[in-house]
C-alpha cells in the first residue's frame, strides 16, 4: 500500500534541511534580517528537525515493508542499491570539481566519506572534511539497516499491549541524552561547529549511529502499532501542531535539545497520523501531488544539497567550492537574497530530478531485486501440466 502522506511529509523535511543549511551562508547584507532569519531557523534546527524525521520514517517503513522469513540480505540488496549509486555518482563528482579547484582532499577523511563510517569517528575533521557533507546521515543509515533484521525479531516479539509503553520509554531516552550528554562531557570547550555544545556532545547527540538508532527503532514501533489497528485518534494537523510546540521548545532549552531530543515524540504521532489518514482514504494537504512528487526526489536532493548551496554561493565570488573551504561570502539586499535562495531550492530540485532519473531509478530498477524467481515459484511452475 502506497503511503503519499510520508512522501509529502518527505519534502517538507527536506525542505527543513534545505533552510538550515541556508542560515550558514550569511547571505543577507542587512545584519538585523540575517539575524532574525539565523534566530527563526534556530541556527539549523528546521535542519535537525528533518533529519530526525527521515531516522523515523526509515525504521518506520522498513518494518511496514518487512516479511516475515525473508532473508536479511534481499532488504540489504535493495537498501545498498537505493543509497550507494547516488552517493558514489556526487561523491566522484564533488572529489573533481575539489581536484579541479586546486583544493585539498584529505585523504582518511575521504575514504571514511566513501565508505560512510565517518561518523564513527569522534574527530570532527571527519565531518568537515568529507568530500560530500550530507553522507554523515547515511553512516547512519548503513548501521539501522545493519541492525533491523535482529531488531526486528525483538519488536515482532513484544506484546501488542506493550508497545505503547516501549514507544513511550524510547521517547524519553530520547528526550533525556542531552542530559546524559552533559553529564559525559562536563567541562569540555564548546565546539565551533555549533553554539552552546562541546564538540563531544554534539558527536554523540547528533552524529553518533548508535544514537540515531533509537529514532529508527521508534519508528518500528510506530509501524507496529498501526498494522495492529491501535494508533490513536490524533489527526494529522493537531499531531503537526505538537512538531510546532516541540520546534519552539528549541528557542527557550539549551541547544542541544535542539539536535534531536525534542522531535522523537512528536514526529512519531505525526507518522502515526499520517499513516493512518493515508489508510483511510482521507485527502490531506500532504498527499497532494506536488509534495508526492517532490518527495520522491528528496533522497537525490538531499545529498545533492549541500554541495549545491555552497558551490553556488562560492562561484558568485570566483571560487569553485564551498562548505568546508573559505570563500568570499558575497551578499544581497533582502529581496535579492529571498530570490537566491529560492532559486537555489528551484536549482536543487533540478539537479535532484536529473539524478533521479539517470541513477537511482534506472539502478534500482535492474539491480535492487534479484531477477531469477524464488525457489517455490520454480518449483511451482515445473508443476503445471504441459
Amino acid at each position: 500500500m502506497r503511503l503519499p502522506s510520508l512522501a509529502g511529509l518527505r519534502a517538507l523535511g527536506i525542505l527543513g534541511v534545505f533552510i538550515g543549511h541556508t542560515t550558514a551562508l550569511g547571505i543577507f547584507a542587512d545584519k538585523g534580517i540575517q539575524e532574525g532569519y539565523f534566530r527563526i531557523t534556530s541556527g539549523g534546527a528546521t535542519a535537525f528537525l528533518g533529519v530526525s524525521y527521515f531516522f523515523i520514517l526509515s525504521g518506520f517503513l522498513l518494518t511496514w515493508t518487512a516479511r516475515v522469513g525473508e532473508r536479511p540480505t534481499v532488504m540489504w540488496r535493495r537498501r545498498f542499491f537505493r543509497i550507494f549509486p547516488n552517493h558514489i555518482a556526487v561523491f566522484i563528482l564533488m572529489a573533481a570539481i575539489i581536484l579541479i579547484a586546486g583544493e585539498t582532499i584529505h585523504l582518511p577523511q575521504a575514504l571514511a566519506n566513501l565508505f560512510l563510517v565517518q561518523t564513527w569517528i569522534p574527530d570532527p575533521t571527519f565531518i568537515y572534511y568529507q568530500v560530500n557533507a550530507p553522507t554523515w546521515s547515511l553512516a547512519g543509515d548503513v548501521f539501522c539497516y545493519a541492525a533491523f533484521p535482529a531488531l526486528f525479531v525483538v519488536v515482532r516479539k513484544i506484546k501488542a499491549s506493550r508497545l505503547w509503553y516501549w514507544l513511550g520509554g524510547l521517547c524519553l531516552l530520547s528526550l533525556s541524552m542531552p542530559l546524559i550528554s552533559a553529564a559525559l562531557f562536563a567541562g569540555r570547550p564548546t565546539s565551533p561547529m555549533f553554539v552552546g555544545s562541546s564538540w563531544e556532545q554534539m558527536w554523540l547527540l547528533y552524529y553518533f549511529p548508535p544514537t540515531r538508532l533509537i529514532e529508527f527503532t521508534v519508528g518500528m514501533l510506530v509501524a507496529r502499532i498501526v498494522q495492529n489497528g491501535d494508533w490513536i485518534r490524533l489527526h494529522i494537523l493537531p499531531a503537526l501542531a505538537l512538531v510546532g510546540v516541540a520546534y519552539a521548545l528549541v528557542f527557550v532549552l539549551p541547544s542541544t535539545f535542539s539536535l534531536s531530543a525534542l522531535y522523537t515524540a512528536p514526529l512519531a504521532l505525526l507518522v502515526g497520523a499520517a499513516v493512518t489518514a493515508d489508510r483511510n482514504g482521507r485527502r490531506t494537504f500532504f498527499n497532494n501531488r506536488v509534495l508526492v512528487k517532490l518527495g520522491d526526489l528528496s533522497y537525490a536532493f538531499y545529498i545533492l544539497q549541500i554541495p549545491m548551496v555552497f558551490g553556488v554561493h562560492a562561484l558568485l565570488s570566483g571560487s569553485w567550492v564551498g562548505y568546508a573551504f573559505d570563500y568570499p561570502r558575497t551578499q544581497f539586499s533582502t529581496p535579492v537574497a529571498i530570490a537566491f535562495i529560492v532559486g537555489l531550492y528551484v536549482l536543487g530540485t533540478l539537479a535532484a530530478w536529473v539524478l533521479h532519473r539517470t541513477v537511482e531509478v534506472p539502478i534500482m530498477r535492474r539491480w535492487s531485486t534479484s531477477r531469477k524467481p524464488p525457489a517455490s515459484a520454480k518449483q511451482d511452475t515445473e508443476a503445471q501440466p504441459a
